[in-house]
Formats: structure tokens, C-alpha cells, sequence
């Protein structure tokens, strides 16, 4: 998974694929004044902890090795789905669109090294050849050294790969299970763990743990196809100091009506910190690409505790869809004016639903 843009707006946005929830009891409609407040002050927390997480050494380790060349291949699993292209247009776009987009990089997938019994051993940067040495021990683990920061002399950063496991299919092999941990000057700064089930290509689930300073990502995706169905779930949680502070759900459902359409419902709920969105994307691909998103997409905002903070809304304005956040007291305003961010992703996504 790469995630870029660490904003709240782009969060909101970035996860508005995964919302809705129960109603709760004692609650109420808040006013324009209260809605604001509430945005403002998920804004300003989120934003507070965007920074730490960039100050952490585990954190800009792990991007600043996701982004040097590699030793070896590392690739992301993927179905071979065999769903009409309509269909996994649309799951790419929930999937695309559901992760945390922020300035911030993740290089999970980097970490998976399916050929992990080919390269064993210890690969040492060489700032002469401005590559890897390579020596066969150890014969269970491998081992990158490298100099960080850039200016550093010394190879003083150490990432081992290690208690990998696999299972074949079709002929192909697939890790189900790796650790990794980064060591800075000979402290532990980044842990990742990794375990995978896969029964075929076309039903498999996943989990990752990660780990760094005072904060811990869990994140577990579950695929299941058949010849005219398939379902897709996933689970996404941010803590700082066992607390958390941003999750997702994600529920994808999808049955094939024709060669060229199926029938689908997305349903889930992202939280960021003091507010909630809930979402429903319900219809048939035949229709959505020629419909109203309104008779398709329910998006509103609430607080964790229940409170509704308000809906958005599409409006056609010179035969193009505008996106319009609506408070409760019926007040309208652009959402491009009022949240920028939001709806530029929001245009992006209606292109992407309503346009293929």
C-alpha cells in the first residue's frame, strides 16, 4: 500500500469510500457554528499527529529505503480476477480511493519478497559502485545494510527479513508469513509482521502489523470470487499510543448481471478523530455511468459520538456534477470553498464512478 498527502481533508476524502453505520441514541443535529467547530478541531489533532509521524525515525527510515534501488524484487499480491473490467474499474477506485492519501509514504508492500529463498544473505551498500556486496550468510534471514541519512559514512542502518514462509499456486510462490525490523545506530526503530491465507487466486485474506515510535498500524483485507460474485473487505486502524485516532472499514460486494454489468454495494465507516463518515454506494454499473450520484451515493458526516454534522450533495451545473456540502439547518455552501481538498478528490472520484 503507498499512501501520500497527510491532511485531514485529503484523509476525509481519501477514506469517504467506506461510511455508514448504526444510528445511536441521544443525539442530535448540530448547527452550522457546531459543525464548523467540530471540523476545526479534528483538523487541528489530525494535523498534530501528521507531524510527529513525519519526526519518526522509524517512519523516515522505512520511506528513505522504499525509495533507494533494491537488491531484490518485492511486488504486492494481486487477484487474477476474471470480473467484468466495469467491475474491477470500480473495485480499483474503492480500493484506490479508501487508503490514507497523504504527504506521508508507506512501502509495506516493499517488504514482501516473494523470491525470499533466492536472496538470502547480507546485501551491503557499496558507495563506490553505488551498489549492494552480496554474501550468502545467513541462510534463513536477509539482511540490508545501508548508510542513513545520505551524508552518513557508514552503513548504520540494518533491515532483516526474517521467519518467511510460503505456499505455492499455480506454480507460483506466494509468502504467507515475514517479519522485518529496522535498526538505526543498533536501535529497533520499524517492525513489520506479515501473515497471508490463500486458499486460490481467487480467495485469499491478509493481515499487516506495523509498528514505529509511539504508533501502530493494523491493517487485514479479505478476497473472495467466484464466477459471478465476489466480495471484498477491509480493515484499517491508526493508533498513537494504543489509542486510535484514524480506522476505516470497508465492506465491497458485487454480483455479475451481464457480461457488462454487475449489480454492487459498498458500505463502511472512517473515523478521524472526532468525526465519522458513513457511506452507502448502492446500484447497477449499467446505470451508475449515466445516472444522478445522488440516487446512488449517500455521504454524510457525523461525530463519533452521533451527532450529524451535515450531508454532501451533487448538484448539475452546466452539465457537470458540482459537489455541495449541506448543513443541517439546509444551508448549502461549495464545497470547493469550504473544503478545497475534499472536493477536488471528490471530483476525481465521480469522473472515475460516472465516467469510465
Amino acid at each position: 500500500m503507498k499512501m501520500k498527502r497527510f491532511t485531514l481533508l485529503a484523509l476525509i476524502m481519501a477514506g469517504m469510500f467506506a461510511f455508514v453505520s448504526c444510528e445511536k441514541d441521544d443525539t442530535k443535529d448540530l448547527s452550522k457554528d457546531e459543525s464548523e467547530q467540530q471540523i476545526t478541531i479534528a483538523e487541528q489533532d489530525f494535523q498534530t499527529k501528521s507531524t510527529e509521524i513525519a519526526a519518526t525515525e522509524g517512519y523516515q527510515i522505512q520511506a528513505y529505503y522504499g525509495q533507494m534501488p533494491s537488491p531484490f524484487v518485492g511486488k504486492t499480491l494481486t487477484a487474477k480476477s476474471e470480473i467484468p473490467s466495469v467491475a474491477q474499474k470500480m473495485l480499483d477506485v474503492v480500493r484506490s480511493n479508501s487508503l490514507l492519501q497523504n504527504e506521508i509514504e508507506f512501502y509495506y508492500y516493499y517488504f514482501l519478497i516473494e523470491n525470499f529463498n533466492d536472496v538470502t544473505g547480507t546485501w551491503t551498500w557499496n558507495p563506490d559502485t553505488q551498489w549492494y556486496d552480496h554474501t550468502s550468510t545467513p541462510t534463513d534471514e536477509v539482511i540490508v545494510k545501508f548508510p542513513y541519512p545520505e551524508s552518513s559514512t557508514t552503513n548504520n542502518v540494518t533491515v532483516t527479513y526474517y521467519d518467511f514462509t510460503s505456499t505455492s499456486l499455480d506454480g507460483e510462490t506466494v509468502p504467507n508469513g515475514l517479519k522485518v525490523k529496522i535498526e538505526y545506530n543498533g536501535n529497533q526503530v520499524f517492525t513489520l509482521a506479515y501473515t497471508g491465507s490463500f486458499t486460490d487466486w481467487y480467495k485469499y485474506s491478509y493481515k499487516i502489523d506495523v509498528a514505529f515510535g509511539q504508533f501502530t498500524i493494523s491493517e487485514e483485507e479479505s478476497y473472495d470470487e467466484s464466477d459471478t460474485d465476489f466480495r471484498y473487505v477491509a480493515n484499517f486502524i491508526f493508533k498513537k499510543d494504543g489509542k486510535t485516532f484514524y480506522s476505516e472499514n470497508l465492506n465491497y460486494t458485487a454480483t455479475l448481471l451481464t457480461d457488462q454489468s454487475v449489480k454492487f454495494l459498498v458500505t463502511g465507516t472512517q473515523v478521524i478523530g472526532n468525526l465519522e463518515f458513513r457511506m452507502k454506494l448502492e446500484g447497477n454499473s449499467a446505470d451508475i455511468e449515466t445516472g444522478d450520484p445522488n440516487d446512488f451515493l449517500s455521504l454524510s458526516l457525523y461525530t463519533t459520538g452521533g451527532d450529524k454534522v451535515g450531508d454532501f450533495v451533487f448538484v448539475e451545473e452546466n452539465y457537470e456534477w458540482v459537489i455541495y456540502f449541506k448543513f443541517n439547518t439546509g444551508e448549502q455552501e461549495l464545497a470547493e470553498t469550504l473544503m478545497p481538498e475534499i472536493s477536488e478528490l471528490l471530483s476525481d472520484f465521480i469522473s472515475n464512478m460516472f465516467y469510465y
